[in-house]
């Protein structure tokens, strides 16, 4: 019994890297990188009428991130600045659990997540082996309608909900983040 749990134990190991090996790492990063392009000129879009009033300023920093298998690379951060409030737009990475990016929406009051997700979002899938009988079930990770791939505002935990991102639902989410 011993050797075939750990045939089983190296075989589920080698596979997992097999599957690691089998994604192309640049290329992610480069999708990811062009959604947050994306994203931002979304943003600016979304409070140009603003900016031309010279109510909103936006500016665009570059930063650097670290991830483990894409490497360390530049981003940017918006920072809007809207009467003495500062509200930063800051890209966490595009290897986190349950998205394929994460861009942390800060003000002075809190800070609200804003993630890229896949048509129906991210499933948590959990499967238990007992007496040779398999049970699995599966359960969106997720409270809101994730109808196709995009970006989502999520609200705070414990009772958090996405969004689909747009412009109501970014300007909303500047004025929960700054308290307004």
């Amino acid at each position: 019994m011993a050797e075939q749990e750990f045939s089983e134990f190296v075989k589920r190991k080698t596979e997992r890297v097999m599957a690691e090996e089998a994604i192309d790492w640049a290329k992610r990063r480069a999708d990811w990188l062009r959604e947050l392009g994306e994203l931002y000129t979304s943003m600016e879009n979304h409070l140009r009428p603003y900016t031309q009033a010279g109510e909103i300023q936006i500016e665009r920093t570059p930063i650097q991130l670290r991830e483990e298998y894409l490497g360390t690379y530049k981003a940017d951060k918006l920072t809007f600045r809207i009467g003495r409030d500062k509200i930063i737009a800051k890209p966490i990475g595009a290897t986190v659990i349950g998205a394929r990016g994460r861009v942390d929406l800060s003000g002075p009051r809190q800070t609200l997540k804003i993630l890229l997700l896949a048509k129906g979002g991210p499933v948590l899938t959990t499967k238990i082996e007992h007496g040779g009988v398999t049970e699995e079930s599966s359960r969106s990770m997720v409270r809101g309608d994730v109808d196709e791939a995009g970006w989502y505002i999520e609200t705070p935990a414990p009772d958090s909900v996405v969004f689909a991102f747009g412009e109501d639902s970014f300007r909303d989410a500047i004025m929960e983040v700054s308290g307004g």
